[in-house]
C-alpha cells in the first residue's frame, strides 16, 4: 500500500512540475492585434525563427510586444482553418501603420507570407487592464462574434439566462476578458468582439451546456444577436 501511495504521489508531482504557466496582460489604451494563422508544413522554422528573429527588432520601436500564442484544439463553430491564434500589443494604430510602411518590414513580409498557408488579422481594445495567469493544461474559449446591432440586446438576454447554468462547477465557464473591435478596417478580419474565457470543466463542458434546458430555451437569442461566429478551444503555447 505504501508503494502504491508513493507511486501516486510521484506521478502527481511529475504532472504538476510538467505544467507550464504564463502571466499575460491585456492593457487598456493599447492596440491589440489578433492574428489567426496556419503555417505551411515544413515552414515552421522559416516563420517562427527566421521571420520573427528579424522582424521583432524592427517592430519594437513601434510598441510591439507579443502577448500570447495558442494552438487551436477544437473548432466549435465556424469553418476558420486557423491552427494558431496570436495576441500582439502595439502602442496605437498610428504606430502600427508606421511599422507596416517601414521598408525593413516590407523586405521581411515575403518571408512571412511564403511560410503561411492562412492568415487573417484584426484590431481590438479592452475597457480595463487585466492580467491573467494561463496554464497549458487548461482549456480556453475563443469566441469571435459578429453582432447585429438591431438585435444586440438579445445577446445580453442570452448570457443572463444561460450563465447561471454555464458557471456551475461541472461546466465551469469562466469569463476572462472581452476584446472589443477597435473600429479600424486596416486588416481583413472584423468581428464585433472576442469573448475570451476558460472552460474549467474541460473541452467537453460546452457539450454538457448545450444539453441543458437553459441553453436550449435561449440559444435562439444568441443566434438572433450574432450574424456570424467563429469559436475555438485553445491551448496556450508556453515556452
Amino acid at each position: 500500500m505504501k508503494n502504491v501511495l508513493l507511486t501516486g504521489a510521484l506521478l502527481l508531482a511529475v504532472t504538476v512540475l510538467a505544467q507550464k504557466s504564463q502571466n499575460i496582460t491585456f492593457t487598456k489604451g493599447k492596440l491589440i492585434e489578433v492574428a489567426l494563422l496556419s503555417v505551411k508544413e515544413g515552414k515552421e522554422n522559416q516563420f517562427y525563427q527566421e521571420y520573427f528573429s528579424q522582424v521583432m527588432p524592427v517592430a519594437v520601436p513601434y510598441g510591439a510586444k507579443p502577448i500570447a500564442s495558442f494552438a487551436t484544439t477544437r473548432k466549435v463553430i465556424g469553418d476558420n482553418p486557423a491552427k494558431v491564434v496570436v495576441f500582439f500589443e502595439w502602442e496605437n494604430l498610428k504606430e502600427k501603420r508606421k511599422f507596416e510602411r517601414n521598408p525593413e518590414f516590407l523586405k521581411l513580409r515575403n518571408i512571412r507570407d511564403n511560410a503561411l498557408q492562412y492568415l487573417v488579422q484584426g484590431y481590438f481594445q479592452v475597457d480595463e487592464t487585466k492580467t491573467i495567469k494561463l496554464q497549458d493544461d487548461k482549456v480556453y474559449d475563443f469566441a469571435a462574434l459578429w453582432i447585429d446591432p438591431t438585435n444586440a440586446p438579445k445577446l445580453q438576454e442570452y448570457f443572463g439566462a444561460v450563465m447561471p447554468e454555464a458557471t456551475k462547477p461541472k461546466i465551469g465557464y469562466t469569463p476572462i476578458a472581452t476584446l472589443n473591435s477597435a473600429g479600424a478596417k486596416d486588416q481583413n478580419w472584423h468581428p464585433s468582439l472576442i469573448a475570451f474565457a476558460e472552460w474549467k470543466g474541460g473541452s467537453e463542458a460546452v457539450d454538457k451546456l448545450e444539453k441543458t434546458k437553459a441553453f436550449k430555451d435561449n440559444v435562439h437569442l444568441r443566434e438572433a444577436a450574432t450574424s456570424y461566429k467563429e469559436v475555438f478551444h485553445l491551448k496556450p503555447l508556453i515556452q
